[in-house]
């Protein structure tokens, strides 16, 4: 049994949404992105994360246990940052001290370290929509369409193929040394953690110079090929063109109704 059963990449091949149109599907999440950072109150960002994390877990099927565990990374971020938002960057008298060095919470820190903390999640939540529902090939030749720096965009590409080769023999060295009793002791997990980064270490950088030879030998010249699969923006139909403009229309007037809204005791417009 492999200790990476749950991936991104499986999972960004095998949802609801995977053969949705890429294009409406990127101007979407870029756009509430966009929209979330004009927001001054954490009240739409809380929307969009709600509503983004519903469309990814029920409409595309995303497992929650996996959702969540996704959004944990930025949710772990985010939350430092308010704790040193709260602590370092508010002005005006402390609602609470740690009696340490005149240390202490003030209300304007803390108003903003909840707004970048709900802000981000919100933002997180439109980008987690995206890249979870869509293969990243399909990713990567938007980027090529548009026309990015042929140099970042190959380099994202092979970055991307490596984190999986690296998985795949972490997780087959892993399990050779379960089979031979390793990780029963914390010394024993010491010696095989450190065995196993030495040897993945190893391997990762032969099997890149084999992979680097394979593509010379198939004509590489520093610059991949993308495989167009047909889709095209002219696909997606003039109905849900309607939709996404009164949704993002409306989505802009409540950011601007709650602009000034509290959401705790001490939340003030920033």
């Amino acid at each position: 049994m492999s200790i990476f059963k749950d991936t991104l990449d499986y999972y960004s091949m095998n949802n609801n949404l995977t053969d949705s149109n890429i294009y409406y599907k990127t101007i979407f999440a870029l756009s509430i992105l966009i929209i979330n950072l004009f927001a001054n109150s954490p009240i739409a960002p809380i929307f969009l994360l709600i509503f983004c994390s519903i469309l990814t877990v029920f409409k595309a099927g995303i497992p929650k246990k996996f959702y969540i565990t996704f959004l944990s990374i930025p949710f772990a971020f985010a939350l430092i940052s308010v704790v040193f938002m709260a602590f370092f960057f508010g002005v005006g008298d402390q609602i609470w001290s740690l009696g340490l060095f005149g240390w202490g919470i003030t209300a304007d820190g803390l108003n903003r370290g909840v707004l970048v903390f709900f802000k981000v999640m919100g933002g997180f939540s439109a980008l987690a929509f995206l890249i979870t529902t869509t293969p990243v090939n399909r990713i990567f030749a938007i980027f090529n369409e548009l026309h990015f720096p042929t140099i970042f965009t190959d380099l994202a590409i092979l970055m991307y193929r490596y984190i999986f080769m690296f998985l795949d023999v972490t997780s087959t060295m892993f399990n050779s040394q379960k089979t031979r009793l390793g990780y029963t002791s914390y010394k024993s997990w010491m010696t095989c953690l450190g065995s196993l980064a030495g040897m993945v270490f190893i391997r990762t950088w032969d099997q890149g110079e084999t992979s680097y030879k394979a593509l010379a030998a198939r004509g590489y010249d520093g610059v991949l090929a993308f495989v167009d699969n047909g889709e095209s923006i002219h696909d997606v139909p003039i109905l849900h063109w309607i939709v996404l403009v009164v949704f993002l229309v409306a989505l802009m007037y409540f950011v601007y109704i709650t602009g000034s809204i509290n959401v705790i005791p001490y939340l003030i417009h920033v």
